[in-house]
């Protein structure tokens, strides 16, 4: 009974730790990952900006009236507005992405430990003396019972983030086409012209 408890006690540690190491490299991937997106998604904005602000500057120095002026600039707001609305959804891609990576790491990691301590159930209730099976198969079978309600348990919240996922992509997808559908104001550039 003591081989088996130490047979145990190591085999249980080192089943830990590599679950721990595999766990670290999982979650730190992704993390790594949506850190270099955002970092490229960031750049190219910014290049963007400059390249705009540049143009926005030359075309104002070149306007001859004040309506064409206010023109450039309602154009110009409308145009950041819709650039906006799409960084912001080039960013909630790269959320939505990591978050999924790191729920099928997360997923993995789980089914691993289940698998692992039914395997050290099943090993101890087959090692165990013939006088004490009788009682284990109660444990045994908790255990089992046990694993199978977390796994429906995880089940069941893997679904629901993924509904809420989708659900706030749906809300930002009408709320960008809301903003983008606003006609441009050319009333207010025809309430400026001066009167003839």
């Amino acid at each position: 009974m003591t081989e088996l408890i130490n047979d145990f006690a190591s085999d249980h540690l080192r089943a830990q730790y590599q679950s721990g190491v595999a766990a670290f490299f999982a979650v730190t991937q992704p993390a790594f990952k949506s850190v270099e997106a955002i970092v490229a998604l960031n750049l190219q904005a910014a290049r963007a900006v400059l390249a705009e602000n540049e143009a926005a500057l030359k075309g104002a120095l070149q306007t001859t009236s004040p309506v064409e002026l206010f023109t450039q600039q309602v154009n110009a707001s409308q145009q950041a507005a819709a650039k906006a609305l799409s960084y912001g959804r080039q960013l909630f891609d790269i959320a939505t992405h990591t978050q999924s990576e790191w729920t099928q790491a997360a997923q993995a990691q789980s089914e691993a430990q289940q698998e692992r301590v039914k395997a050290v159930a099943a090993r101890f209730s087959q090692n165990a003396p013939a006088s004490a099976t009788p009682y284990l198969a109660p444990y045994v079978a908790a255990f089992n019972s046990t694993f199978t309600a977390f796994g429906n348990a995880a089940e069941t919240i893997r679904n629901l983030t993924q509904q809420n996922i989708e659900t706030a992509q749906n809300r930002f997808d009408s709320i960008a086409a809301k903003a983008i559908q606003q006609p441009a104001t050319q009333e207010a550039a025809a309430e400026i012209q001066p009167a003839k």
